[in-house]
């Protein structure tokens, strides 16, 4: 009737004696559930008025659990033991799940005295191909909530933020201005060094079990815990233009089922340091294909090909770019140049004319292609190749054709571009120079 605070008690002799466990948590946070977890008896979990807390000292002290749950009466809270998944039921604002919360049965206060601490999942990753392509045509009456991210899913806890220079600085000033000891400013060359240094970074390395690379995940810098997905994809290995870049272009080919080990690391400057013990999980595909497919072996070998490919074409595409955006560029710098330039135009003529040359080889004709007849090029061939690796199967011997058509098409195109964009190009500029006109980007600088 009224009364708020937090009442959490407990007996260890049929109740001839209680103790509060309710000692760190919050004013009126109301205690409206609790749970006990079935491995580890210290690990507890409570449902109060404005959230959820967890203890892993058996009650000593209690941490909020946070994660997304909003501010709200969480009335019920119930562990699902199959998936160590906790479930709390609240006031008004529907069910949320906290998967796979075994990590926490790792943490006491022994380890929350490291620098840091990694946790691998608790039970095998699900090994899937994540559909993009689901329908979205069932009305209102589609049910849709949140699934958990597609891949593994690993926890680590970090001791301390890691902050900067300023930060750091700003913080003592505070407390400096607390203790009413008032701080100097700083010189200007201190404030330009803080605006120039890098911020601290976290992430995750994953290798295989051969030990070789596959990915780096950013993680957050914040202490406390956190969680982060690696989506069971290597490394991107596509050009990088400085671009804002689509999703499917910052992934690159799925990593097979097998096992991995990832390794939690800072960067502080130029500085990188591991933080926490390697940890080691697997990918488990969810179920066996009912045909024989390529061997695992096969499917690395292809995708390594298939990577070099991707590479390839990507600098390929960025290079082509560049050349036909310093044509438009030399196309003005001519019509400006005071002089003869038939000797100019003809050249600019000829490059333009090997570009579209090379176009056509790498996507075909546009006209043609807007009609809807799309003969093989470059392109359609590397793009067929590269659905091979978006089966569990691997390459059909059609696949291997078509990827080894592409790369040498690639290879060929490579060739003619490297000339237009090292020789061709950039002599035409510099005569664009030499005849009085104007100076063009790419052009040396003592160009005269």
């Amino acid at each position: 009737y009224g009364d708020f605070q937090p009442y959490l008690i407990k007996s260890t002799n049929l109740g001839k004696k209680w103790t509060s466990l309710a000692g760190t948590l919050p004013d009126k946070h109301l205690v409206w559930r609790f749970v006990q977890d079935h491995v580890n008896k210290d690990l507890m979990f409570i449902g109060t008025e404005f959230g959820i807390f967890f203890t892993v000292d058996g009650g000593n002290k209690w941490l909020e659990l946070e994660g997304g749950i909003p501010t709200i009466s969480t009335r019920d809270v119930v562990i699902q033991r199959r998936e160590n998944d906790l479930v709390a039921g609240t006031f008004g604002r529907g069910i949320y799940i906290l998967d796979d919360y075994a990590p926490l049965r790792e943490l006491n206060a022994e380890a929350m005295q490291q620098e840091a601490l990694l946790i691998a999942p608790s039970r095998p990753v699900k090994w899937f191909s994540l559909d993009r392509n689901h329908t979205r045509s069932d009305g209102d009456d589609r049910f849709v909530a949140k699934n958990p991210a597609h891949g593994a899913t690993l926890t680590y806890f970090l001791k301390d933020s890691l902050t900067t220079a300023k930060e750091r600085r700003v913080k003592a000033e505070k407390q400096l201005v607390k203790d009413k000891k008032y701080p100097k400013y700083p010189t200007w060359e201190a404030i330009e060094a803080e605006n120039q240094e890098p911020k601290p970074a976290v992430y995750l390395e994953i290798k295989d079990d051969a030990g070789q690379f596959v990915n780096r995940v950013a993680g957050k810098t914040a202490k406390g815990l956190h969680r982060i997905t690696w989506d069971m994809t290597y490394s991107s290995v596509r050009a990088v233009t400085g671009e804002k870049e689509p999703e499917w272009r910052r992934r690159g080919l799925t990593a097979m089922p097998g096992t991995y080990t990832a390794t939690l690391f800072k960067r502080e400057g130029a500085t990188v340091t591991q933080l926490a013990d390697p940890v080691t999980f697997e990918l488990e595909s969810i179920y066996q294909g009912s045909l024989n497919g390529a061997s695992k072996d096969e499917l690395i070998n292809f995708g390594k090909l298939i990577t070099a490919a991707q590479k390839k074409s990507s600098m390929t595409s960025v290079v082509l770019d560049q050349v036909e955006s310093t044509l438009k560029i030399l196309r003005k710098a001519i019509d400006r140049t005071p002089s003869d330039v038939s000797v100019l135009e003809a050249k600019y003529a000829d490059i333009e004319k090997e570009v579209n040359a090379i176009n056509f080889e790498l996507s075909g004709l546009e006209s043609r292609n807007r009609k809807g007849a799309k003969p093989a090029n470059i392109n359609s061939r590397l793009g067929y190749a590269m659905s091979a690796m978006r089966s569990s199967y691997g390459p059909t011997q059609q696949h291997k054709e078509q990827l080894s058509y592409a790369t040498e098409g690639l290879a060929a195109v490579s060739k003619r571009l490297t000339v237009l964009h090292e020789k061709t190009i950039p002599a035409l500029q510099k005569a664009v120079v030499e005849a009085k006109g104007p100076w063009t980007l790419g052009t040396p600088l003592n160009a005269q």
